[in-house]
């Protein structure tokens, strides 16, 4: 079975010394990964659901309906189950969609804009299965997933199975937002009519931007100038290309400067604003 990539897009957006916004979201991801054909583990029995989670009527903003768990442990193709950080949420006869959300390895090289040839790689891959049995951390499938799946940067989601789907006015539907592990996903299916009058979205829910620090700067040289020469640069498919906090300071080496590591923004340098923007990539 094919495994599916996507081909995320760059964000160009700057301010001096300010880190630049991410390149792209999940919902990039999403949105490609969603026009072909959808992956399973297993013959196509799931079609538009078994409508086991009834009608959805949304009237609030911001309504998450997904379940998120970082997958904990590399699963190699033929292997029926995931283990997970936590299956709270989960329950046995639930479609699960596993997904390679981030984890790019290796590194390719800082400003690098040469298209990256995804075939082979685990990035963007996603297969659907339903759920057998499980554990604390282990969520059991009813068909082993048939493309293998890499530990870092990982999820597993519960996809929702509705009847009907009604969002009013006002209300919204939304993925909980990317935090470095699981989120960036909305995904749901339904046998009946979709009824959008509200929203649904995952806009701004994916890749994280540059966390804004100040500094100063002159002759900056390089394209992963230190701080206070280099600003952050935006989160992308490289986990170890970007710091989500100020927690470590300065910031580690490789995560400033303007170069962009694969999809993920450049930064700013000295006076300047942001680097490059992102690179393609394909699947041959």
């Amino acid at each position: 079975m094919n495994d599916n990539t996507h081909t995320p897009s760059p964000q160009s957006q700057a301010r001096r010394i300010r880190a630049r916004l991410p390149a792209a979201g999940l919902l990039a991801l999403l949105c490609v990964a969603l026009a072909a054909p959808i992956a399973h583990a297993e013959p196509d029995t799931f079609g538009l659901g078994n409508v086991q989670d009834g009608a959805l009527t949304v009237n609030a903003a911001n309504t998450v309906v997904n379940v998120y768990t970082r997958v904990s442990a590399a699963v190699p193709a033929g292997q029926n189950f995931v283990t997970v950080a936590s299956t709270t949420g989960f329950a046995i006869g639930d479609l699960v969609m596993v997904i390679q959300s981030s984890g790019l390895s290796p590194r390719p090289a800082s400003g690098s804009q040469t298209p990256i040839d995804m075939s082979g790689n685990t990035m963007g891959r996603w297969q659907m299965a339903r759920v057998q049995a499980l554990t604390a951390t282990r969520l059991t499938l009813t068909q082993p997933l048939t493309v293998a799946f890499a530990a870092t940067g990982a999820q597993a989601v519960l996809v929702r199975e509705y009847s009907t789907v009604t969002i009013n006015g006002g209300g919204s539907l939304v993925a909980r937002a990317w935090d470095g592990t699981t989120g960036g996903v909305l995904a749901f299916l339904a046998t009946g009519a979709v009824n959008n009058q509200g929203t649904i979205s995952a806009t701004g829910r994916g890749f994280r931007g540059g966390i804004f620090v100040n500094g100063d700067g002159d002759g900056c040289t390089g394209l992963d100038a230190a701080w206070p020469s280099g600003a952050m640069k935006g989160e992308g498919l490289v986990p170890a290309a970007y710091a989500p906090t100020l927690d470590t300071f300065p910031p580690p080496a490789g995560t400033t400067g303007q170069g962009n590591v694969t999809n993920g923004g450049g930064g700013g340098i000295c006076h300047n604003s942001g680097g490059g923007g992102g690179c393609l990539l394909y699947a041959s």
